[in-house]
């Protein structure tokens, strides 16, 4: 049996880098296509897992939109399809790989699994184009592995046949039990931040801050770099960290509100994820508009603030270790303060354990995929 494993962006490639390893362990044929969305992130990464492609695809084009991109993919994958199929193709999550991915499959009569299925928020622009993304490859799939009981209930209510769900977890948390220990073995930290880890601001709180949602851009970033600067200068001894996402209009924002404006604000590019996943584990509390971040976490304890107006992954919220507070300049200063001031508010936010797996989610789409055959 042979299985293609398409991905994209880098959020995509850390949650299914050890479905692959899985497969080949047991004795899988794995094709590995890489449409290289991120692929100046994914680089690292890859050497990171342990992982090369069989192919990379080069769609990207600078300035192209979504419908470009999304055309590039069909085409190029299409031709792919068109001279060998695989059993399956595996695709993960909401992005423009994924859709396409599982798009071009179904046009090509090949079987579609779909890890991280069923996540809803149920507004078709929030998040923009992921939720639809969602919702069009739930329609095409035929497995859908699914993070937790209330992604399943939302496809057994989208009349998605019960025997075709299987609920496994978060392959991101397989992910991150493999690379913690890679980073305690090895004592690994981003060398440019060394100040925060050994130097003169390892005692110091740490804010770490990330957003990069198409639906945030304008306004809603506005907002929320004015609440940056807001925090900062009402709490000095605080040191908050923005990592700037590769995004041009995200990244001018960020530069234009932020950059020089207070020395505890630290602008930071981009960083390889053993290095990020490390000044997570340093920071003191999150800011972020990221789907992943609100499940990795809560494996460290940190408390996230979600900065949008909805999740598709209630489970963090109902487990208190996720408050979502939108972009609203008050409701992000209000709650960040909170965190700030208040050591039994900040105590309610920390879990004992991820409402989002155990690190063993692979297992369990290997044994289904088997099964299936």
């Amino acid at each position: 049996m042979r299985i293609d494993i398409i991905y994209g962006t880098r959020p995509e490639f850390i949650k299914l880098a050890m479905l692959i390893h899985k497969l080949r362990e047991y004795g899988q044929e794995v094709r590995v296509i890489s449409t290289g969305q991120h692929k100046e992130m994914l680089k690292g990464l890859e050497e990171w897992f342990n992982i090369t492609p069989d192919i990379t695809l080069e769609v990207m084009r600078e300035g192209q939109s979504i419908a470009q991109l999304s055309a590039a993919l069909l085409g190029e994958l299409s031709c792919l399809y068109s001279e060998e199929k695989p059993h399956w193709v595996v695709v993960q999550g909401d992005t423009q790989t994924a859709f396409v991915g599982a798009q071009a499959a179904f046009y090509h009569g090949i079987k579609i699994a779909h890890v991280e299925a069923g996540l809803r928020t149920y507004d078709k622009r929030a998040p923009f184009p992921e939720e639809i993304n969602r919702q069009m490859i739930s329609k095409l799939a035929d497995l859908h592995f699914c993070p937790a009981v209330s992604s399943s209930q939302n496809l057994l209510e989208e009349k998605v046949q019960e025997h075709l769900i299987e609920v496994v977890g978060n392959t991101v948390l397989d992910a991150l039990e493999y690379s913690r220990e890679k980073i305690k073995a090895e004592n690994l930290f981003p060398l440019e931040l060394e100040r925060y880890f050994s130097g003169e601001k390892q005692t110091s709180r740490m804010v770490l801050i990330t957003t990069h949602r198409r639906e945030n851009f304008g306004e809603g970033l506005e907002q929320i770099c004015k609440a940056i600067l807001h925090l900062a200068a009402a709490n000095l001894e605080v040191d908050f960290l923005v990592l700037l996402h590769p995004n041009p209009q995200v990244k001018k924002t960020l530069l234009d509100y932020l950059e020089n404006k207070f020395p505890n604000v630290d602008l930071i590019s981009p960083l390889t994820y053993s290095d990020f996943l490390a000044l997570l584990q340093r920071s003191y509390f999150l800011l972020t508009d990221s789907g992943g971040l609100q499940e990795e976490a809560p494996s460290f304890g940190k408390p996230v603030l979600l900065l949008r107006e909805l999740t598709e992954r209630p489970e963090g919220v109902v487990a208190g270790c996720v408050k979502v507070v939108g972009t609203s300049l008050e409701n992000i200063v209000s709650e960040a303060q909170k965190l700030l001031d208040s050591e039994a508010d900040y105590k309610a936010m920390q879990v004992d354990r991820n409402p989002f797996g155990d690190g063993k989610s692979a297992q369990f789409i290997v044994n289904r995929l088997i099964h299936e055959g």
